[in-house]
């Protein structure tokens, strides 16, 4: 398993292994990226994980929330619910906010774990929380998206879909976007909960749309990914793979970058959906992808965490973890933290470095 690999990204002389060198031109820019530790939790970790002042949050199929910290990789406090959090955490104030497959949305103190409010729904809660105007918003499997005021977890309104809502939603300046596996992403007033307009896919919508520039992302089973005007609903363009999208896109440089169930990652111009450059990875890609300087960082199902070039879509660096990965990176005050099926959350250290050819 690779530690530490220095990756030559101007001169485009790309390391992938231990032991190889590279001849390095005078003022390049060079990336290293070091593990530094990994956190084993007691079970699958399928969210990605939050990082805030110096503490990592990260739920667990094993059922806990874990308060880590990110200098060590040390247990600071645990929090039991009563079955899988697939959900990622979001922090308001100091309130952290996740759900639960034991069919509730949960409030705790981030100091120390203690339960602030509990509130239920009718099915599993697997979406992450968003939140807006000290408003949280998360769909539950039971088909309904919910405001929640962030103080006590009292309901505003629910939104009935008829299908199971199994990802996060994305709030802009008057609506909130959610897809549904009814097949229907959502445009619904923030406010009120009235919808505004809805559109239909093929399939059913397993990944939290993107809002970039009054535009919406949205990925389907369909094999489609579609960019939708975020006032209207009205459809921009869209790309069909060959084969299914769980994951969220990322929009970076002009570029909309997205994996696909059969290992494919896709970069698209964001205008108008073109190919601009796909590469194949060795497993099935689930976890969204995350961008840091000219790279663009990526799990999947074979256990490894890839790096790539933005622009020309080649490997860069590879780590391999013990299992399949599912949930997206996070990259913190330049560290990189991503869980995996092997229970673990693993740590790597990003540094820029400047070679003057001294």
């Amino acid at each position: 398993m690779m530690k530490n690999l220095s990756l030559w990204l101007i001169t485009l002389i790309f390391v992938a292994c231990a032991g190889c060198t590279a001849s390095i031109p005078e003022s390049e820019e060079s990336t290293n990226i070091k593990f530094i530790w990994d956190y084993r939790t007691g079970d699958y970790v399928r969210s990605t994980p939050l990082v805030d002042e110096g503490v990592l949050y990260v739920g667990s199929d094993d059922n806990y929330m874990h308060a880590v910290d990110v200098e060590n990789g040390d247990l600071l406090w645990q929090f039991e619910t009563g079955d899988n959090i697939t959900s990622s955490p979001l922090i308001i104030e100091s309130d952290l906010i996740f759900g639960s497959w034991d069919n509730n949305v949960y409030s705790l103190d981030i100091d120390t774990g203690a339960e602030n409010w509990v509130f239920e729904t009718a099915d599993w809660v697997s979406a992450s929380p968003v939140v807006s105007n000290e408003r949280i918003y998360i769909g539950s499997h039971d088909g309904s998206l919910y405001a929640l005021h962030n103080k006590d977890g009292s309901m505003i309104w629910s939104f009935p879909t008829k299908g199971r809502i199994v990802s996060g939603a994305v709030v802009g300046e008057d609506y909130v976007f959610v897809g549904s596996n009814d097949n229907y992403l959502y445009g619904i007033n923030k406010d009120n909960g009235e919808q505004m307009w809805s559109f239909e896919t093929p399939g059913d919508i397993l990944s939290a749309p993107v809002l970039k520039d009054g535009t919406i992302y949205v990925g389907s089973v369909s094999r489609n990914l579609y960019a939708l005007d975020a006032n209207s609903g009205d459809l921009l363009w869209s790309f069909e793979a060959d084969h299914a999208f769980e994951n969220s896109p990322v929009i970076e440089g002009g570029k909309v970058f997205i994996g696909a169930n059969d290992g494919t990652l896709y970069a698209l111009d964001n205008s108008n959906g073109s190919l601009i450059w796909k590469i194949e990875l060795d497993g099935m890609i689930r976890s969204t992808p995350i961008v840091w300087k000219n790279l663009i960082i990526i799990g999947s199902d074979d256990g490894y965490l890839t790096a790539l070039d933005q622009n020309m879509g080649e490997i860069i660096w590879r780590y391999r973890t013990g299992d399949a990965i599912v949930a997206g990176p996070i990259i913190y005050d330049s560290k990189l933290y991503v869980g995996s099926l092997d229970r673990r959350v693993h740590a790597f250290q990003l540094e820029q470095i400047i070679q003057n050819g001294q």
